[in-house]
């Protein structure tokens, strides 16, 4: 049998090259450096790379793994305690975690959780959850915003909405799902509803903080980035942080592999990793839209990858009652898709966490070191490209119906890369940054975000878009920007006029789902009825680079001359072997 293997990239081995050529590089100033500075750049070296390395049992590895997990019987949630709590009074010999038993849970007495009517609560309404707008309205999020939230696992919650009660399912979820989809609708009456049920889901909200669940995470996650989207960004930047910590709570940053006694079925503890990875990367890109550190750390977590799960065997009469009526389980979508795309977003987020943290949350790194490590990340997003199974694959030759979330998969490949490779404002006044190849690798990746949201445009609209799609936007908008200034050119060029007239309106299109677009959308058009001017010098109330006084002329820590890179040094991102590609999609498994 003659098995034929995918070739590497050109676009990976250039990226390769240049990882070797950067350590060369470091290896140079290693030797020529002083002691006191060859000493604190082995250092930040070593410290970046023990990861890396092969773990060896000791007692200090082993706390690590202490802990215990406290299932509360009252509720459909549990309690994890870690090695520093008050609860490790007793050591256990078994390697695997020990369980709290629900025998040792005097202490936690909670009254049972009852599903009260909408009208029995502050700020109710006359829509029970089986009402046939809320009926609608969860039909509109499944088919229209799930594959952006999965963080909600459908098939489990349909069961038990269907039923009325369950492990997947509250009131409270409802209403946050519905307070989602309702600016989806194409009904202008029921797009009026979503503060109504933002209103009704913050209401439950406050009533079940006291004991919250798998379900109120969830909640938190959805309403957080509502609150966010429709300008409360403080409000929603508070609710998906209480929902990242809950995760530590209820113990989902642990492996449900690890603990010594539990009830929970292959399916419960695979939804569990769901949740956490799903929720992990939710943490990167708000942490990403708002420049600000993560809440959940990969070195901190030993949930294993997620994988797909089996449809459960009534999901062909939930599918045809609350989503797709007459369709089967096969034609309505690909699954093998759908589920790709959640596991390549986790491992793109794991990427995006090195850069958030390693590179501009890290204030004291040696600007040598800060440059090796963006190199490791273009390499890590180079070789994250190369490897994408067929089901993912997109490029400018890629015919027929692309599935929304693989298009939107790339869509935030290509922002990440133009945030790696982005000059820094205050670099914008030297020559050879507009023509360094960080600078031409973001025009491409502008290019790469502009094709795909036309293709976008073709088969979905918009507006079904998540939240991210707001600091897509943004970035590419800030991309042209930079080409403006940097080719001095005139706001009526072709090459500047074409581009941002089209993300304007694609910013307008989304506004009716996120309001706060509107504000980028009127910085944008601000800046095209003024003159073009200093980069460091904004308009009054602008937000300036950080920096002090007395460094306000000198490079940002963490980056000299040397940082910047020249030609040759990164491989280009859409190489012609790339290019080349052709890829086609099956119409059956879309329609």
């Amino acid at each position: 049998m003659i098995v034929f293997t995918r070739p590497v990239h050109r676009r990976h081995v250039r990226a390769l090259e240049s990882q070797v050529a950067s350590l060369e590089s470091f290896l140079r100033k290693v030797a020529s450096a002083g002691q006191a500075e060859r000493e604190q750049m082995l250092s930040a070296y070593a410290s970046s790379s023990v990861a890396d390395r092969n773990q060896c049992t000791s007692p200090l590895t082993a706390r690590s793994r202490s802990g215990q997990m406290r299932n509360l019987t009252s509720r459909n949630a549990s309690q994890f305690y870690g090695g520093t709590s008050l609860f490790q009074m007793h050591l256990s010999d078994d390697w695997s975690v020990p369980l709290i038993s629900a025998d040792q849970q005097a202490a936690q007495i909670v009254p049972p959780r009852t599903t009260l009517l909408a009208s029995d609560e502050p700020g109710g309404s006359n829509y029970d959850p089986h009402h046939e707008v809320c009926r609608h309205l969860v039909k509109t999020f499944f088919r229209q915003s799930y594959q952006y939230n999965m963080f909600i696992y459908r098939e489990y919650f349909l069961r038990d909405y269907d039923a009325g009660y369950g492990r997947y399912y509250s009131d409270l979820l409802l209403y946050s799902m519905c307070a989602t989809s309702a600016p989806l609708s194409e009904d202008p009456d029921i797009s009026a509803l979503s503060n109504t049920f933002v209103q009704r889901a913050h209401a439950l909200l406050y009533l079940t903080l006291e004991n919250p669940d798998l379900t109120t995470l969830q909640s938190l996650i959805l309403l957080g980035h509502m609150d966010i989207g429709q300008g409360r960004a403080s409000k929603g930047w508070l609710f998906c942080g209480m929902a990242f910590r809950l995760a530590h709570e209820m113990g989902l940053h642990l492996d449900p592999s690890n603990w010594a006694q539990t009830s929970k079925s292959p399916v419960d503890r695979e939804i569990l990793r769901r949740v956490y990875w799903a929720a992990f990367a939710a943490d990167k890109q708000l942490s990403l839209h708002f420049g600000r550190p993560p809440a959940l750390y990969p070195h901190e977590s030993d949930v294993r990858n997620a994988m797909r799960i089996p449809y459960p065997a009534e999901w062909e009469r939930l599918l045809d009652t609350y989503i797709s009526p007459g369709s089967s389980t096969t034609a309505y979508e690909d699954g093998i898709a759908l589920v790709a795309s959640l596991i390549y977003q986790i491992e793109l987020a794991k990427i995006f966490h090195n850069l958030i943290v390693n590179i501009f949350e890290n204030r004291s790194q040696n600007s040598t070191v800060a440059a090796m490590t963006a190199h490791q990340i273009h390499v890590d997003m180079t070789n994250w490209l190369s490897r994408l199974p067929g089901k993912l694959h997109w490029n400018q030759w890629t015919v027929g119906r692309v599935p929304s979330c693989v298009l939107h998969l790339h869509m935030l490949f290509h922002t990440g890369m133009i945030i790696l490779h982005r000059p820094p404002r205050t670099l914008f006044g030297d020559p050879k940054i507009a023509t360094s190849e960080d600078t031409e690798i973001c025009y491409q990746s502008l290019e790469a975000i502009l094709r795909l949201l036309r293709s976008y445009a073709r088969h979905y609209r918009y507006v079904d878009l998540p939240l991210d799609v707001m600091h897509i936007l943004s970035t590419a908008a800030a991309t042209v920007l930079m080409k403006r200034f940097f080719n001095k050119a005139q706001w009526t060029d072709i090459e500047i006029s074409k581009p941002l007239s089209f993300l304007l309106g694609v910013m307008d299109e989304i506004k009716v789902k996120w309001p706060c677009m509107l504000e980028i959308r009127e910085s944008i058009t601000r800046s095209i009825s003024e003159p073009l001017a200093d980069p460091e010098v904004g308009p009054a109330g602008e937000i300036g680079p950080l920096c002090s006084p007395e460094s306000a002329h000198e490079l940002p820590d963490g980056q000299d001359d040397q940082s910047t890179t020249s030609a040759g040094d990164l491989g280009l991102l859409m190489t012609e072997d790339f290019l080349s590609g052709h890829f086609e999609w099956d119409e059956l498994l879309l329609s």
